[in-house]
């Protein structure tokens, strides 16, 4: 793959996973979102989070199967885009609110949906802080790959918060379902077949 290629890809895809947000934005500016922008907004952003992040996940297995490199090129744009949804979705919660700390925080414990989505907004704050490749030089390559393990909980946070909350389409909660347990699958049988090697190899 061409410097040119990767670049262009790139690009690309930067602009595809800020195209909802853009939308989003236009149709605020607009009054296309009627006299209360924030909960449409606040669902949108919180579910291309969940599905930047399902994303994410599948780009690794689609790199060792077809034996593509760019997969693995584009995956640390789509988990901050991911992480960048996620703030956007909690912030505009809190915004729709006032930033009344003490209000969002009942809220927060009196609903259980709110907690787990706020968990898994939590979970990705330190994925996104070392993402870059020194933070895996600081780290070693394997406390980093142990600590981006939390893209699992997180993603099933996320899945969990929405289901809960009733934010699905009866599609979208069956495919998302799938898909975050097929995802979750792979990456435990590829563990236990690096653990059984291990073993193998020390006994």
């Amino acid at each position: 793959m061409t410097r040119a290629f990767r670049r262009s890809l790139k690009l690309a895809i930067f602009a595809a996973a800020s195209l909802p947000l853009a939308l989003l934005a236009r149709a605020v500016f607009w009054g296309a979102l009627a006299a209360d922008p924030y909960p449409p907004v606040i669902q949108n952003t919180g579910l291309w989070s969940l599905r930047l992040l399902l994303l994410g996940l599948a780009l690794s297995p689609l790199a060792r199967a077809a034996g593509w490199a760019w997969p693995l090129d584009v995956r640390r744009m789509i988990g901050l885009f991911a992480a960048f949804y996620a703030l956007v979705h909690l912030l505009v919660w809190a915004k729709d609110y006032g930033f009344d700390w003490r209000f969002l925080a009942s809220e927060v414990v009196a609903r259980a949906y709110l907690a787990v989505g706020l968990a898994g907004v939590l979970l990705l704050v330190p994925l996104a802080a070392t993402s870059t490749d020194g933070s895996v030089r600081r780290l070693g390559a394997r406390v980093w790959r142990r600590l981006h393990w939390l893209i699992y909980p997180a993603a099933g946070l996320a899945y969990l918060h929405f289901a809960m909350a009733g934010r699905f389409t009866r599609a979208e909660t069956l495919i998302d379902g799938v898909l975050l347990a097929a995802l979750l699958g792979v990456r435990l049988a590829r563990a236990g077949r690096r653990l059984a090697a291990l073993h193998a190899q020390y006994p």
